[in-house]
């Protein structure tokens, strides 16, 4: 029968028999996909506003018209197997919706296999040329489905472009998450089952069991010093927590309890305003595990995803390849109802084009996301970072709480909305909670640093780079010494630190035990830890405020005799991030004469976010959205917090993770999907810089499973007391 005439019966209803989808043994008609794509976006776009525009069905008409190009007669001698056919499936739609006025779904059809493209560039895979690409003749979709014209804003104002663009990218989430769900279940004739999760009112009761069994809300009359602190901003949080939802701030000094109080306010708020989720976000220099460890205890496992792994899989063939649709199958949507991840995995997601990022933004619509340490969003992105959040609270009935224990003044970048401070006396508990001296100690050589470490029974010391921590953890006395570092596996990191704290524990009693730490900057947001002193390389002062947080945390010692020492390193180079943190905590520090009173943290954020807009935008990411035609491909190479590529390193360093390993084998092997495996062995990984993954591959100490996902094979390389071990083969090691 030719194709073209193809029909048969299904329920009496007569439809084309052209198809999407096919298994061994079951068919999907394109209209059955298209349809329940469509149902579900609309779905997925409940809580979106633009302007006037009828969102619902704007999203119904891009889920209808994303697949009309597979309606050529070469798409369908393709699915029918001849599959050295390639067929170009997704200009079809995007010509249709532009020809409609409809170009934020031009955009998102056009991408939702490749990625969002820019609207004009020298490629031909920019949406301008595409336009005019000659494609297969795809006119049959008409028999089936019914495009309708939604009215669209046009012309879009200069100052308005960022905002389109940003729900550009919201619509193509939306879309990739849809199409990838739809076709997800029908190869898998069901089996999938998606969001199997508590609801947020029974988490909030599991919260509040955790708390009230801990005795913290419970006779606050009685309490003293901080532990009645602690109290007093739980209690805050809970009842600013029913505040209508928007913007707000959290000023916590370090040691005020933060992790559970910021969760707190985010239950409570999304319990009373019916949010779907809650995304905690912790700075791109820390580590997430602690507190996802914390929140899956209260939880539950199944509730909290700890999302590590910065896996990419975008390609401009991936319809054409089993394995790539495979991957993309698998990847990351964010679909839990508690997300733990970092500024790197957040904010790349929101500008980046691949497909693999963006899949998981719609689910940022309705949720309470709380920035943990705010003010270590790196200094060159602060501005479109702050626009995103913006955007977010504006248009996508977002709640952000930024989240800090140094009061960054981010109102100019947020205006015109207005930020609510949840913790009002903010000032007394930064008197109260003052519990360690800040000094300056000057230039030290990597020898003396090393002999005042080892002076020590218990220190910490904190540096910039990860190569510079290994280097001093070679010299210090070997008794009692430990390293922590991104070059470690989370897995890893969390058996050192429960290690780090237990002899601390101890050393209260015995204060001749030797617990000597190095650590990068990951130490000091969301690890606690108490040391009697610490040394810290210069960074920004709110750096140095956070590694002051880890001396004396609890309080037992006079805060004269508790010491942080701030030094620079001989024959040490600042990192570029950091470069102007520090020539402003410089400043400030001669004009303040110290680091950590009330007017040098003021004045350090005055005069940061105060500095020329390039430095709060140095590639120019917002202005470029002013400038070009819809640059979502160019703004997705620009914008990168880690300004290295990184791809996934597995380390199997038990036989349980061995097993996870195999059974990733296997599953690629046998064509399932992956994802909840790939979930599991984020904690038994790293993000390694391109060039060193690379190198590992090419010689042999690494299996690649696939693009961007790497075994060790050579286990030598990984050390139990320091991971990773640069000296022996890396290149980068900053």
């Amino acid at each position: 029968m030719n194709l073209q005439e193809a029909w048969r019966i299904t329920g009496g209803e007569v439809v084309s028999d052209k198809l999407a989808h096919c298994t061994d043994n079951r068919k999907e008609t394109i209209k059955e996909h298209l349809e329940n794509v469509a149902e579900q976006m609309e779905e997925f776009v409940a809580h979106y506003e633009y302007g006037n525009l009828d969102i619902a069905r704007y999203a119904r008409m891009t889920g209808l018209g994303h697949d009309i190009g597979k309606y050529s007669e070469r798409f369908q001698q393709r699915i029918r197997g001849n599959s050295a056919i390639k067929v170009d499936h997704s200009t079809a739609g995007a010509i249709e919706m532009f020809n409609r006025g409809m170009v934020a779904a031009a955009f998102a059809i056009a991408g939702h296999h490749g990625g969002l493209p820019n609207g004009k560039d020298t490629t031909d895979e920019c949406l301008t040329a595409r336009r005019k690409r000659g494609i297969e003749e795809y006119e049959d979709f008409k028999s089936d489905i019914s495009l309708e014209q939604v009215a669209d804003v046009g012309n879009v104002p200069k100052e308005e472009k960022f905002s389109y663009g940003f729900f550009t990218r919201m619509l193509f989430s939306a879309l990739v998450d849809a199409d990838f769900l739809k076709t997800e279940a029908f190869m898998s004739n069901g089996a999938v089952l998606r969001g199997q999760y508590d609801t947020i009112e029974v988490l909030y009761e599991r919260l509040m069991r955790y708390i009230n069994e801990k005795g913290w809300l419970e006779r606050m009359e009685e309490k003293q010093g901080l532990n009645k602190i602690r109290s007093e901003i739980l209690r805050e949080c809970q009842q600013k927590g029913k505040t209508e939802p928007g913007l707000f701030s959290l000023t916590v000094p370090t040691g005020g309890g933060k992790t559970i109080a910021s969760m707190l306010f985010a239950m409570e708020h999304a319990k009373t305003h019916g949010k779907e989720r809650v995304i905690y976000v912790i700075p791109y220099t820390s580590i997430i595990e602690q507190n996802a460890a914390v929140y899956r205890d209260i939880f539950g496992e199944q509730n909290v995803l700890e999302h590590h792994a910065n896996v990419s899989f975008d390609s401009e063939e991936d319809e054409n390849d089993e394995r790539k649709r495979q991957q993309l199958l698998s990847m990351e949507n964010w679909d839990a109802p508690i997300i733990v991840t970092t500024n790197v995995q957040f904010f790349e997601s929101l500008f980046s084009n691949k497909i693999s990022k963006c899949r998981k933004l719609h689910h940022l619509a309705n949720s309470v996301v709380v920035f943990d340490e705010a003010q270590m969003i790196p200094l060159f992105y602060t501005k479109p970072c702050m626009c995103a959040i913006k955007e977010l609270v504006e248009s996508y009935g977002l709640t952000a709480v930024l989240c800090t224990a140094t009061q960054p003044d981010f109102n100019k970048l947020l205006a015109p909305l207005m930020v609510t401070e949840i913790c009002e006396d903010y000032e007394r508990y930064f008197k109260i909670l003052k519990r360690a001296t800040v000094e300056h100690i000057g230039v030290l050589t990597k020898e003396s640093l090393l002999d005042r470490m080892n002076g020590h029974n218990q220190v910490l010391t904190i540096v910039n780079k990860k190569k510079t921590a290994q280097e001093i953890f070679e010299g210090l006395d070997e008794e009692g010494r430990y390293h922590l570092s991104t070059y470690m596996t989370p897995e890893h990191r969390k058996a050192v630190i429960a290690e780090i704290k237990e002899k601390l524990c101890k050393a209260k009693e015995d204060p001749g035990i030797k617990v000597r730490v190095v650590s990068t900057s990951l130490i000091e947001a969301g690890v606690d830890v108490d040391f009697p002193f610490v040394y810290r390389e210069i960074a920004g002062i709110d750096s140095i405020i956070q590694s002051a947080g880890r001396c004396n945390r609890e309080g037992k010692n006079s805060a004269e005799d508790s010491i942080v020492s701030v030094f620079e390193l001989e024959r040490e180079n600042i990192p570029r991030m950091i470069e102007k943190n520090v020539g402003v905590t410089l400043e400030v520090r001669e004009k303040c004469d110290g680091y950590d009173s009330l007017p040098a943290i003021q004045s350090y954020f005055r005069t940061l976010f105060g500095l020329d807009e390039t430095a709060l935008d140095a590639n120019g990411i917002v202005e470029a959205f002013e400038k070009e035609l819809f640059p979502f491909r160019t703004i997705g190479e620009k914008f990168r917090l880690i300004e290295q590529n990184t791809k996934m390193l597995i380390i199997p360093r038990t036989g349980e993770e061995s097993r996870q390993v195999d059974d990733l084998r296997r599953k690629l092997k046998e064509g399932e999907s992956f994802k909840g495996i790939l979930r599991r062995l984020g904690r038994s990984s790293l993000n390694l810089y391109e060039a060193d993954y690379n190198k590992l591959v090419h010689e042999g100490q690494a299996d690649e499973l696939l693009e961007g996902i790497a075994v060790l094979q050579y286990m030598k390389s990984y050390r139990e007391d320091v991971g990773l071990h640069i000296e022996e083969w890396t290149f980068m090691g900053i």
